[in-house]
């Protein structure tokens, strides 16, 4: 398709488009002749990601640009393509190392027969954990234990859902969307069992 069936296509004008591509965050056309480029399916999966990125995130060209490049490049992998993307979608990042909690994550893999390997995750639940003990709660392995054992087959579930067959695109705007409403929604059951614990407490003979 031509730019201005393209624009007609996603709903981004001609001009945001054109800034896109001089951004670096979209591919340029594909070249039929010296003044018509055409665009495809590879083209619609960018803008897609990048609308839903500024639409659902606030997301800056700066950081579309990081994402974006960091699925364009030739020797990268889904894992680090969903690693990033999670930590758009729940804020939550590595900070500061905190290699104190490098062998209680470890062993907490070993409890429920993950794999131990070095993560964009296992660094993020290190600076949560930090996080907590530096404010008086801090998590025990046992409790850990707990809400891996439950979370495991909800994330296995999951990785089905977003399509992970597809383009890095695609998988990533699947990733984004899906993990943003499952943080909010783990977050207000979390509120809600808190409540209804309460309230079973209170009303106890």
């Amino acid at each position: 398709m031509k730019l201005s069936e393209f624009a007609r296509t996603t709903g981004a004008t001609t001009a945001t488009l054109k800034f896109w591509m001089r951004e670096g965050v979209l591919p340029a056309g594909e070249l039929r002749n010296q003044t018509t480029a055409v665009y495809g399916q590879r083209h619609l999966d960018r803008v897609a990601l990048i609308q839903t990125l500024r639409a659902e995130f606030d997301m800056p060209i700066a950081g579309i640009r990081d994402l974006t490049a960091l699925i364009d490049r030739t020797d990268v992998v889904p894992l680090d393509v969903m690693e990033a993307c999670q930590v758009i979608a729940t804020g939550l990042a590595v900070g500061e190392a905190h290699d104190e909690y490098a062998e209680l994550i470890g062993e907490l893999h070993d409890r429920v027969g993950w794999i131990r390997f070095d993560s964009l995750a296992a660094g993020v639940l290190a600076n949560a954990l930090a996080a907590s003990a530096r404010v008086g709660y801090p998590y025990r392995l046992e409790v850990l234990e707990q809400y891996a054992r439950m979370l495991d087959p909800i994330a296995e579930a999951d990785l089905g859902a977003i399509h992970p067959e597809g383009t890095l695109d695609v998988m990533a705007r699947n990733l984004l969307v899906a993990a943003a409403a499952q943080n909010r929604v783990l977050v207000a059951m979390n509120q809600l069992a808190h409540t209804a614990a309460a309230v079973r407490l209170a009303t106890r003979p």
